[in-house]
């Protein structure tokens, strides 16, 4: 009988495993026209010289950039020439700059609305291809650690301090010698954080270095996706546990 019984429980717990929930709900967002929590801004050696705005399929959540922005400073040049990715989120991007007789600094920062909370994972990567416009070669370099730095930003009145992601990625790259183009090794990087829902916007900023005489473009991207909690992780612990206690109350 009470064999039956427990054949009975435990059978109704394994139908059940399946049934997976997550921790979360994502919800899609969406941009009006020119909503600046869709765009994006380029800035030389310190100084905001452009912005842009992307959209957001409303159906597929897919991003498209309404057109390329480019900025110049004397010699310097930059300019971002695409956005990719979906709303749910991934953020890619596509951005190049140059110099002349002598180097710069270039920032380029995207934003992203999010809503996501509890476990996420995230994943970033950017890649460099690099001329050097004489023999003296060429360099780009971070400017604050990595080239691509990812965060969570709470716009809210008193709201939270921005969360970095852990997925800073890109290094120095340099060669001697030129005219000449080579490309950078891919840099990528993974982490595991808690999301809150208090973080309405992902920033992704992109700052370097470049020398005189050099142009570049970058290529990357930043995603994270929410860590699904499966119903049969509580579900086969509580058959385990109530197993266990049935056995201990016949003993």
């Amino acid at each position: 009988m009470l064999n039956s019984r427990l054949r009975a429980i435990l059978a109704t717990l394994v139908m059940a495993l399946p049934v997976a929930a997550t921790a979360d709900t994502i919800n899609l967002p969406t941009c009006t026209v020119d909503d600046p929590r869709c765009g994006f801004t380029i800035s030389v050696d310190g100084q905001e010289l452009g912005a842009g705005f992307y959209s957001i399929d409303a159906k597929t959540g897919d991003l498209t950039i309404t057109n390329p922005v480019s900025v110049q400073a004397g010699e310097l040049t930059a300019q971002v020439g695409g956005i990719w990715g979906n709303a749910d989120p991934i953020l890619g991007f596509n951005a190049s700059a140059g110099t002349g007789a002598t180097g710069g600094t270039f920032s380029f920062t995207f934003f992203l609305p999010i809503a996501l909370s509890g476990p996420l994972t995230a994943n970033s990567s950017v890649s460099y291809s690099l001329t050097s416009q004489t023999a003296a070669g060429a360099q780009i370099a971070p400017l604050f650690g990595k080239t691509v730095i990812a965060q969570e930003v709470d716009t809210s009145v008193g709201g939270l301090s921005p969360l970095n992601k852990g997925v800073d990625v890109g290094n120095t790259f340099f060669f001697l010698g030129g005219p000449q183009t080579l490309n950078s090794p891919v840099y990528t990087a993974a982490s595991l954080l808690t999301g809150n829902l208090a973080y309405d916007l992902m920033s992704v900023t992109v700052a370097f270095s470049l020398s005189a005489k050099s142009n570049v473009g970058l290529s990357g991207f930043v995603q994270q996706t929410v860590v699904p909690v499966p119903a049969a992780v509580w579900l086969f612990g509580s058959a385990v546990g109530l197993l266990a206690a049935i056995r201990r109350r016949v003993a």
